[in-house]
């Protein structure tokens, strides 16, 4: 039996180099990286399943059922080639998944945990954080995967800025690559929070 690791607990020893996360793929093929923001409880292995995007809504690493689930990339994502990689994760009570999220909703907060770390076999990416917004489930942002053309793409990133509950000072260039992690947020119906983040040049 694969060897499973318990996600409710910090094992960022498993994944803070490429031989960690080779690991991990080694012992669940659909693990495709690791998502760490240092100083909050966000420090997971991100799963993806093309076939079955949400099957680990409800599933540990393991596979079993689990009610926190595994934080997931959007089954459109190519890890290894779009601009923009969307990743999901519960809001638990208890803090736990994607919870710490909804601190972002502070810009002190935010300031303090802006440097975002997403780890694969190709080596550590780091993004920091450009906007932070209440959006719902079928925000456009959500269908932004690949590269669009420019003024598509000038277009999605003023809708965001207008979003955001706050602005960052940041530039954003056509072409720049982006971690999308996205959350329930019950302010509104259907709500979520996302928090945007652009990759850091020479990443």
């Amino acid at each position: 039996m694969a060897q499973t690791i318990d996600i409710e607990e910090n094992t960022d020893e498993d994944a803070d180099n490429d031989s960690g996360i080779i690991d991990l793929i080694n012992r669940n093929s659909d693990c495709i990286g690791w998502v760490k923001i240092s100083g909050t409880k966000i420090d997971y292995p991100v799963m993806q399943t093309k076939d079955n995007p949400q099957y680990y809504l409800r599933r540990g690493f393991d596979k079993q059922y689990s009610y926190l689930g595994t934080p997931f990339m959007d089954a459109r994502c190519d890890v290894n080639y779009d601009n923009n990689l969307i990743i999901y994760g519960h809001n638990m009570r208890d803090g736990k998944m994607f919870a710490d999220l909804l601190k972002y909703k502070d810009k002190a907060y935010c300031r303090k945990h802006n440097t975002i770390n997403f780890i694969t076999p190709n080596g550590v990416q780091n993004y920091t954080v450009i906007a932070v917004c209440n959006v719902r489930n079928d925000d456009e942002w959500y269908g932004y995967t690949s590269q669009t053309d420019k003024e598509s793409f000038n277009n999605l990133i003023s809708h965001i800025k207008d979003k955001s509950l706050y602005l960052s000072q940041d530039e954003i260039q056509y072409g720049d690559h982006f971690l999308t992690l996205s959350t329930c947020e019950y302010s509104q119906t259907n709500g979520r929070l996302i928090v945007v983040a652009v990759r850091n040049c020479g990443n």
